[in-house]
Formats: C-alpha cells, sequence, structure tokens
C-alpha cells in the first residue's frame, strides 16, 4: 500500500474558513512526512446512501445486548451478542441462519466476552479477552474451527508486568500472525480523586500459535480519570483510533488533532496526514446538544464532571475512523451540530473524496462490499439494530 516515502507537500490555502482552521500544532510540524490538506479543500464526489435490509431483533431471536458487527465478502452479516455469549448470523436479505459459538469454556465457547470481530480469508476471528483466548470460525461451514491462547509467555517480557491482565484488543494480519494491544498503567503511584491519568498501549506481535514474538510499537492509548474507579470518559477525551491496511501497515489517529499516522508492519513510522479543521468548545450547552450528560452518580451522590474533573476545553476531533475494502479511510469528525458526526471520505494518501453528514446515535459499524453498516436503536421496541446501505457515488 505505501511502498515509497512520501515528500512533505502543503496544500494550505487561503480563506474565511482556514481562520476558523486548527493551527498547525508545532510538535506536528516537525514530523517527517507529514501531509498537511487544506481546510478549504473541496470533495470530488459526491456520495448519498439507499436503505436496505435490517438485521437484529426480528422476532426470531432476540439479541441481549449487541456487540461488535462484520461482514463478510458474501455480504452475510455476523452481530455479537455480549448477553447470551453467540455470535448471530445473518443472510445478505436480513433472515437469521444460525449461531457461533456460546456461553462457556470450551474450544469456541465464550467465558468473558465478545470483541475483535475480524474476517480474513474465509474465517471469522473473535477475542474472548478474560479467558486469554481468539476463536476461530470457518466461515464455509459456518462452525467452530480451532481455539488459541493468547500470550502465554508474556512473563518473557518485563514491560508487560505493569499491564492490565487482559489483552484490550486483538487484530489479525494477513501472514496469520496477530497484533496484541496492552494497555499499560506506567506510575506506581495512585491518583486524586477527580484526577487524569494518560494510559500507554503497547502493541505486540504474536506468532500463529498466539505467543509474543516482539514489540512493535507504543503510544498514547486514552486518559482515564480516577471516579472511585478509573475509568475512561470517552464522550469526552475520545480515545486513539486505530485501523490496519491488507497489507499490515498500522495507522492512528489521536482525537485532539486530524491526524493520521503511518506504520509500518514492524512497527516503524513512515508517514502522516494532517488537516486543521476547527475544534468545537465543550460546554454544558453543547454536551446538552449532543445528549451526552455530564452528571455521573458516585458513591450514592451526583457530581458534576464540568465542576469536579479537569476536562478538555474542545470535544475530540476525531470520534471513530474505519478502513473499507478499498482501502479508503472513513472519518468521523466533530462539527457545531452536535447532533451528527461529519464523515470524511479519503484515499489511503489522505486525500479527500467526499464528505457527508450522518446522525450520531446512529454509528457506522462497518463498510464493506458497497455498503455501510449501522447501529440504531428501533423507534417503537428500543431494541437495536443493523441496518444496511447501499452507497451511491457521482462525480462532481
Amino acid at each position: 500500500m505505501r511502498k515509497s516515502v512520501l515528500l512533505i507537500i502543503i496544500l494550505i490555502t487561503k480563506g474565511c474558513s482556514l481562520q476558523q482552521a486548527e493551527p498547525i500544532p508545532q510538535n506536528l510540524q516537525e514530523l517527517e512526512n507529514l501531509t498537511v490538506y487544506s481546510a478549504d479543500v473541496k470533495s470530488a464526489e459526491t456520495i448519498s446512501f439507499q436503505k436496505g435490509a435490517v438485521y437484529g431483533d426480528s422476532g426470531e431471536e432476540l439479541i441481549g445486548r449487541m456487540g461488535e458487527v462484520a461482514v463478510d465478502s458474501l455480504g452475510r452479516v455476523f452481530i455479537a451478542d455480549v448477553a447470551s455469549m453467540v455470535i448471530h448470523v445473518f443472510e445478505p436479505d436480513g433472515r437469521l441462519i444460525g449461531q457461533l459459538g456460546r456461553d462457556g469454556r470450551g474450544p469456541g465457547e465464550f467465558s468473558s466476552y465478545i470483541k475483535n470481530l475480524q474476517i480474513l480469508n474465509h474465517h471469522l476471528y473473535a477475542l474472548d479477552p478474560g479467558s486469554h483466548r481468539l476463536h476461530v470460525f470457518n466461515l464455509n461451514t459456518l462452525s467452530g474451527e480451532t481455539t488459541i491462547s493468547l500470550a502465554g509467555n508474556r512473563s518473557n517480557y518485563r514491560a508487560l508486568a505493569r499491564t492490565f491482565p487482559d489483552i484490550r484488543n486483538l487484530f489479525v494480519r494477513g501472514d496469520d500472525t496477530f497484533i496484541a494491544e496492552f494497555v499499560l498503567n506506567d506510575s506506581h503511584e495512585r491518583i486524586q480523586l477527580y484526577q487524569n491519568r494518560e494510559m500507554k498501549g503497547l502493541y505486540y506481535q504474536l506468532d500463529s500459535n498466539g505467543f509474543i514474538e516482539r514489540e512493535l510499537l507504543e503510544f498514547i492509548s486514552e486518559i482515564r480519570t480516577n471516579l472511585v474507579l478509573e475509568i475512561n470518559l470517552k464522550d469526552f477525551f475520545g480515545k486513539v483510533l486505530r485501523g490496519f491496511s491488507s497489507d499490515d501497515y498500522i495507522f492512528l489517529a489521536k482525537p485532539d488533532h486530524f491526524l493520521v499516522k503511518t506504520y509500518s508492519p514492524s512497527g516503524d513510522y513512515h508517514s502522516a496526514f494532517f488537516y486543521p479543521i476547527r475544534q468545537i468548545p465543550l460546554t454544558l450547552e453543547s454536551a446538552d446538544d449532543a445528549g451526552v450528560s455530564e452528571r455521573l452518580r458516585i458513591s450514592g451522590r451526583e457530581i458534576s464532571l464540568m465542576e469536579t474533573v479537569d476536562l478538555p476545553e474542545t470535544w475530540p476531533v476525531l470520534t471513530d475512523m474505519k478502513i473499507d475494502d478499498y482501502e479508503r479511510f472513513w472519518i468521523a469528525a466533530t462539527v457545531e451540530d452536535m447532533s451528527v458526526y461529519e464523515w470524511w471520505v479519503l484515499k489511503d494518501t489522505g486525500e479527500l473524496i467526499t464528505q457527508f453528514k450522518w446522525p450520531r446515535n446512529e454509528p457506522i459499524e462497518v463498510v464493506k462490499n458497497g455498503y455501510i453498516y449501522t447501529r440504531q436503536s428501533d423507534e417503537e421496541t428500543g431494541l437495536q439494530q443493523v441496518v444496511r446501505y447501499r452507497i451511491e457515488w457521482e462525480e462532481l
């Protein structure tokens, strides 16, 4: 995908909207191979969507609590039910055709949670983080194929002694190896109530049998706040966004800038691109508009986060990132209208293709096969469903 080193290209143009945009921070200017695009860049295409099939809670089988979603090359939809510990399988037209996995501790069984649903080479991969296992299901037979124990040799790596027990995320690579993400508490001191702490993410490469081979890279993963327990107030602080190309390049985007960094499959920094878009002030009014409560009940009393916690002055710039099967980026950004996100569709170089607004409360889960798959709640029942929309492009 990225076989040559990019030159530094500055594409900023003058204009009234750019005066409202974020200036390029000094530390970003020092990045090698940084491409800076204009905040005034125009879309090359328009995009529209046609609603199609609906998946989940059809009356045949109720989904207790909807988890992650995956879609295969045939258009079948796989929805994790983290209450029942199964993965529901739907035909492209929305018909339920079966289940994968079940509650338990045996092969193909989930004992803690279901996450990181990924499809590669006619297999569905699903992480059970509490049991440190990866379940692999065969998509040709819709049955369990193998279960891989993960990071059994972690005691050989000193840095992992200070990480949390579970693997936070697991990503499947094209060569049948894996990237495991661990979260590191780099401080031995307990922070005071309502204080914040930066948490580090560590990427390690695992071989096809699940054993750690080497560390790949380290990054700031998220901000956690001590609210009796340390939690990530991700609505306010955001979290690092992750993506992987078909040739195993790694993409990381922190929430505080429209900056996407590219790393080689071996974890070496390669290049980055940046858009200087405007940051949106974090206020009580904007929180209300977004449907985000800044009040929490802790230890029997209600507190105002804005009065007690050192929250950011602005909302996260970026909130989501997907990479589709054409290697295009789909990146969600916060805009003044807090009822929506503005989605940017970009080439793998970062060049803008198009933009569109999408409701904040209908997150896009998957972009594949010429469709987007969104999570929505039925207005009458309140039950969650996955809704498919066909993507229609038109050149300007």
